[in-house]
């Protein structure tokens, strides 16, 4: 069966989205730089004057003077500011404000990148990568797994969105934690109806004003060492002044939820799911072939005799996020699936006392700003793209 084609959606403030076929980029040395590389303005391939990066400050505004390439497995850890598992050589980061608002950022400069392998990105900080030209056919991966976030991603209970914490109501009765929120509200967790186990709140806006990454879901009552609940999909944003081409996949999904445990007569509730994070690619030309994804994680099922499963890390494809299982019996329940395009599903309630299982955590935002938009591939939630 033939991959998906994606409809892309422009920015409702802009009258409307033309993109053009492509030529091949003409390419030639860099001009001289000055510390820390050649200056934007002197990049190959770009018409007219210089185009601002957005969430970036004019004087972090320049390439860097290495070529990189990725071909194993490499972990960036955003909070240390550098490669912290494999090798890359060339590729360092520094700290910097950001422009107009916004986490602190890891910036990385470079001259040309290409990813054949595996990136992954942890830490504290939303990553963003300025280059001359940007090729990833292997897997850039920010997305948050479990309980660990993404680049800026907020942790099992934190973010703007966190979702709510599950409460312990009667012996058998307990409520699953909440989903993280971020482009939408994240879904409830299962056995509400005291006022816990809420859904985290959305936040931001549609084009990504503030590079942020998303929320972590609610956890629920008992001391069963229950696994954690999701964390957040990271912040990714990839510039270049020539072009981004993407066959491979970039991941900012949220982490699935842990599901509820059974221990000392009792039975716990699932946890929320994370919210996914942020992409945002910026470039006279971006080229997808791939896929890019920024789907919530699902939410954990509620314990019975039988611990409750896990629920999903956000997919990198359309799919949504599975909630985990039940437990079994009659008091367990499913967690909630992540969002997408559509939204995160509520964990499952039983009729009398149970284990309520984790709401789905949420789907990001990705954003595409480009003047030549050659569009083929995969993109879940909808990447809202617009002139560059």
């Amino acid at each position: 069966m033939s991959p998906p084609t994606l409809s892309f959606a422009c920015a409702l403030a802009l009258a409307g989205c033309t993109f053009v076929p492509s030529g091949d980029a003409t390419r030639s040395d860099d001009a001289p730089g000055g510390d820390g590389g050649a200056p934007i303005d002197a990049a190959p391939g770009v018409d007219g004057p210089h185009e601002d990066i957005h969430h970036v400050a004019l004087a972090q505004e320049y390439l860097g003077d290495a070529d990189v390439e990725i071909t194993a497995a490499v972990t960036l850890d955003t909070t240390a500011l550098a490669v912290t598992a494999g090798s890359a050589p060339g590729f360092t980061l520094m700290q910097a404000p950001a422009e107009g608002g916004g986490p602190e950022l890891a910036i990385a400069h470079v001259r040309d990148l290409r990813v054949t392998g595996t990136l992954r990105v942890v830490g504290a900080r939303p990553l963003v990568i300025i280059a001359r030209s940007i090729s990833i056919d292997g897997e850039l991966d920010g997305g948050g797994h479990g309980g660990t976030p993404g680049p800026g991603g907020g942790g099992p209970g934190g973010g703007a969105g966190h979702g709510q914490d599950g409460q312990r109501h009667g012996t058998f009765n307990d409520t699953g934690g909440g989903g993280g929120g971020f482009a939408t509200a994240g879904a409830i967790g299962g056995n509400d109806g005291n006022g816990d186990g809420g859904g985290g709140a959305a936040y931001g806006d549609a084009m990504l004003a503030a590079l942020e990454g998303g929320s972590g879901g609610g956890s629920a009552d008992g001391d069963c060492s229950e696994g954690p609940p999701g964390a957040g999909g990271g912040a990714v944003q990839l510039y270049a002044t020539v072009s981004i081409a993407i066959t491979g996949k970039i991941n900012a999904g949220g982490g699935g939820g842990g599901g509820g445990h059974g221990c000392a007569f009792q039975y716990t509730a699932g946890r929320g799911g994370g919210s996914g994070g942020a992409i945002y690619l910026q470039a006279p030309q971006v080229v997808l072939d791939g896929t890019i994804a920024a789907n919530g994680g699902g939410g954990g099922g509620g314990a019975d005799f039988n611990d409750g499963g896990g629920g999903q890390d956000g997919a990198v494809g359309t799919a949504p996020a599975s909630g985990g299982d039940a437990g079994g019996g009659n008091y367990g329940a499913r967690g909630g699936d992540g969002g997408t395009d559509v939204a995160p599903t509520a964990g499952g309630d039983n009729d009398g006392d149970g284990n309520g299982g984790g709401g789905g955590g949420a789907a990001g935002r990705i954003v595409i700003r480009t003047r030549n938009a050659q569009l083929l591939g995969t993109s879940s939630p909808t990447a809202a793209v617009a002139p560059y």
